[in-house]
């Protein structure tokens, strides 16, 4: 469905990664396009300073862009190459990118991502291109409008559709460019399966329909912390996205973007 952002390769660089930079992408990596697809493309508002994603000690980063627009989307970008194989690159980002955190691949690609504040952190890693080491790239996207703050009533109101014990650690709203968007992050200790049953059952009471539902795990090539399913579904006017992972603690995280048209609002 989405594409991965292809990466440019730091410019003068004598290693593999010496190639000319390809021209700046349309479309972001999976965990960037699950965002894309919630919120839509409206205007930027002022929010807090921009976060910085930390790059490993021995990465060599060359700047992309210190401030670009994608999709309408204010985006900053970042490229790195490091000698250390992409799985322990991968590792590294996972330990101080924070939790919960959304991982996915596509093709040579591994995607992770997570929501901050009112931006949204993607991280994507390659292969280096002759084989050795790592390449990747590091997006901080704004989001479209400064999110309302998560209310009782709609925390409650989640963790009465999920499995019991669940706990709702953020649940962000915004309305822009016609359309109404919402992003919950969610955490307990049940399995992916009663976790997709609940949610399943949640979103087809208000309209939505289950188009896909892909299974990752490792024999695909990912690490158990980002074993799991990704949902999709559709209904009039109105799409969803969920990822569900389970990490090796057993702790689960559900992170659900919906974008509902506002005409289709009752």
């Amino acid at each position: 469905m989405q594409q991965a952002l292809p990466l440019p390769r730091p410019p003068g660089a004598r290693a593999a990664s010496a190639r000319p930079g390809r021209p700046l992408p349309q479309r972001v990596g999976l965990c960037l396009g699950l965002l894309l697809l919630a919120l839509g493309a409206p205007a930027a508002r002022a929010q807090a300073p921009w976060p910085e994603v930390a790059l490993p000690a021995q990465a060599q980063s060359y700047g992309v862009g210190q401030q670009l627009g994608i999709n309408g989307l204010p985006m900053r970008l970042t490229g790195f190459a490091t000698e250390a194989a992409p799985e322990q690159t991968a590792a590294w980002f996972r330990r101080t990118l924070g939790q919960p955190l959304v991982e996915n691949r596509l093709g040579r690609k591994q995607i992770l991502g997570r929501a901050e504040g009112g931006y949204y952190l993607t991280v994507q890693i390659e292969p280096g291109s002759d084989g050795r080491g790592s390449r990747g790239m590091v997006a901080v996207t704004q989001l479209p409008s400064a999110p309302q703050p998560q209310t009782r009533e709609t925390v409650a109101h989640w963790r009465r559709l999920l499995p019991a014990g669940t706990q709702v650690t953020s649940h962000l709203q915004t309305q822009d460019n016609g359309r109404f968007a919402t992003h919950l992050v969610a955490l307990n200790r049940h399995g992916e399966q009663l976790n997709a049953q609940r949610l399943g059952a949640a979103l087809r009471e208000q309209g939505y329909v289950l188009e896909r539902s892909i299974t990752t795990d490792t024999t695909a090539g990912l690490s158990e912390q980002a074993a799991g399913l990704t949902l999709l579904f559709r209904g009039p006017g109105k799409e969803a996205m969920a990822t569900i992972t389970r990490d090796a603690q057993g702790q689960t995280s559900i992170v659900l973007l919906t974008s509902i048209q506002l005409e289709s609002l009752p």
